[in-house]
């Protein structure tokens, strides 16, 4: 959902960066060119006279239509991006950028796997993985890229809180609580050592 979200606006972006693109290239172009500056005269000048101007001969008119066709044809994900060139030019600037931020968004990166892989191997017990045996700061950073590596997939695992069952007044209740809540920890912590071995044999 979230990347449908995300081309629509990429589609509803990219229509009105081409119109932007193109005015914007006109205003880069017009000081320095003169026949353009030459057809606006002429297009004034018949515009006065009562003449019917027609988009030929207009500028800004003739402007848009020839950058408009520029853009035929064009593969904007290999075409050369500049954000000060030609239309085709800007559009793919501005189009290879949003691909960037795409693949940024929703793809693993080639360093986060090799994060991964890195904080993996300082885990690797034999054959399986302790996790225990990681710094507090490196645990913490797993549990941060095994969140955000599995929201990019469109992969979400409830957390599954046990909270400690409180203790009572009950000496001897108390007892049997704490035997509960230990194997309650026990449990959460096995399933916490499963989703993260699962996790990093991924990559």
């Amino acid at each position: 959902q979230a990347i449908a979200a995300f081309e629509a606006g990429m589609g509803a972006a990219m229509q009105e960066l081409v119109v932007r693109e193109a005015a914007a290239s006109f205003k880069d172009k017009f000081p320095t060119d003169k026949a353009l500056q030459d057809k606006a005269f002429s297009s004034a000048v018949k515009s006065l006279s009562g003449a019917q101007v027609t988009a030929s001969d207009c500028p800004v008119a003739s402007h848009f239509e020839a950058a408009f066709k520029s853009l035929q044809g064009v593969d904007l994900a290999t075409a050369k991006a500049d954000a000060k060139g030609s239309l085709a030019e800007r559009v793919a600037f501005a189009q290879q950028a949003k691909d960037a931020e795409f693949r940024q968004t929703f793809m693993v990166t080639s360093a986060e796997a090799a994060e991964v892989k890195s904080l993996a191997s300082k885990a690797k017990a034999g054959d399986a993985y302790d996790f225990s045996k990681l710094a507090p700061e490196a645990a913490e950073r797993l549990d941060a890229l095994y969140t955000s590596i599995n929201a990019k997939v469109g992969y979400a695992m409830p957390e599954l809180a046990m909270k400690p069952i409180p203790k009572s007044a009950d000496a001897a209740a108390n007892a049997y609580i704490e035997q509960v809540n230990a194997k309650l920890a026990a449990a959460e912590q096995q399933l916490k050592q499963a989703r993260l071995t699962a996790f990093v044999s991924a990559f």
